[in-house]
Parts: structure tokens; sequence; C-alpha cells
């Protein structure tokens, strides 16, 4: 049986809910997403 390797949409939703219920921004939120997907973030030059 192969793994199921992805997200449902309500998974996600729920996920960004809870975050939401924690206090994490917008900001927070997609970086946690794209950290779960395994896209690597390219750092900020300042």
């Amino acid at each position: 049986m192969e793994v199921l390797k992805a997200m449902t949409a309500r998974e996600v939703l729920n996920l960004i809910e809870w975050l939401k219920s924690k206090n994490f921004t917008s900001d927070d939120i997609v970086d946690c997403i794209e950290s779960v997907e395994g896209k690597k973030k390219e750092e900020k030059e300042d």
C-alpha cells in the first residue's frame, strides 16, 4: 500500500485555523506550510 504524501485542502485549512488560534502571523503560517511542503525559502538580503 502506498503511503499518502499530500494533505487535503481541508487539512491545510484546519492547520491554518489552528496556527491562527496560536497567534501565528500570516507570514509565519506561509513559512510553516512551505517548510512542511519541503520548499526551501531563499535567504533574504538586507
